[in-house]
C-alpha cells in the first residue's frame, strides 16, 4: 500500500476510492530450537507421502483434524497439548468424547506437554523434547499452534493503519481501519477466524 488510495502490485500502481485488505493469516510455529524441522498445516497438505510417525503439536480443531487424517492413513499419531484437554473453549462432554474416540483409534495424547526443542537424528528421524519427556522416531513434527494475521510487508504502518500487538489490523464494527478509505476483513483482523 503506497498511500490511502494506491497499491503497488509488481511495480504497477493502481488507485481506487477504497482499498480492501483480505490477505488472511499464516500458520504460527513457536520459536524453539530446531523449529526449522517442523512443518505446518499448509505444508502437511502437500506431503508427497503419508508420515510414518508424526507428532502434532496443538489441541485445537486443526490439530485434531490432521490427527484424524493421518490416523486414517495408518500413520502413528502423537498429539502434544499444553492443556489437560483438547478443544479449549468447547463443551466439556464433547472434549472428553473426542479424546476418547480418537484414543480408541490409536492416537496417543500427551497432555500438559509444552515443546521445548526438536532435534534431527543421523537416520533423519526427529525427536521432540517437551517439559516432561523426549519422544524419538518421528518422520514429521507438525505444529498446529494457531495462526497469525498476514500483515507483514504490506505497508500498512506507513499509511497509518493501526495494528494490534499480534499484527492484526484493527477495525471498527463496519470493518473500517484507522484510515477511512482502507477496510479489512477476515483472518487478517483476527476477530472471527475462518476455520471456527
Amino acid at each position: 500500500i503506497i498511500d490511502s488510495h494506491t497499491v503497488d502490485v509488481n511495480g504497477k500502481q493502481h488507485s481506487a476510492k477504497h482499498i480492501l485488505v483480505a490477505v488472511g493469516g499464516r500458520p504460527f510455529i513457536p520459536d524453539i530450537p530446531g523449529k526449522e524441522y517442523a512443518i505446518d498445516s499448509d505444508v502437511a497438505l502437500d506431503l508427497p507421502s503419508k508420515p510414518g510417525k508424526i507428532a502434532i503439536v496443538g489441541g485445537g480443531y486443526i490439530a485434531l483434524e490432521f490427527a484424524g487424517i493421518f490416523s486414517g492413513l495408518q500413520s502413528e499419531v502423537h498429539v502434544f497439548i499444553r492443556q489437560k484437554k483438547v478443544l479449549r473453549g468447547f463443551d466439556e462432554e464433547i472434549r472428553d468424547f473426542v479424546t476418547e474416540q480418537m484414543s480408541l483409534r490409536g492416537i496417543e495424547f500427551h497432555n500438559e506437554e509444552t515443546p521445548q526443542a526438536i532435534t534431527k537424528s543421523a537416520d533423519g528421524s526427529f525427536s521432540l523434547k517437551t517439559n516432561k519427556d523426549t519422544v524419538d522416531g518421528f518422520s514429521h513434527i507438525m505444529f498446529a499452534t494457531g495462526r497469525r494475521p498476514n500483515t507483514k510487508n504490506l505497508g500498512l504502518e506507513t499509511v497509518g493503519v493501526k495494528l494490534a500487538k499480534d499484527g492484526a489490523i484493527e477495525v471498527d464494527e463496519y470493518s473500517q481501519t484507522s484510515v477511512p478509505s482502507i477496510w479489512a476483513v477476515g483472518d487478517v483482523t483476527n476477530r472471527i477466524n475462518l476455520t471456527p
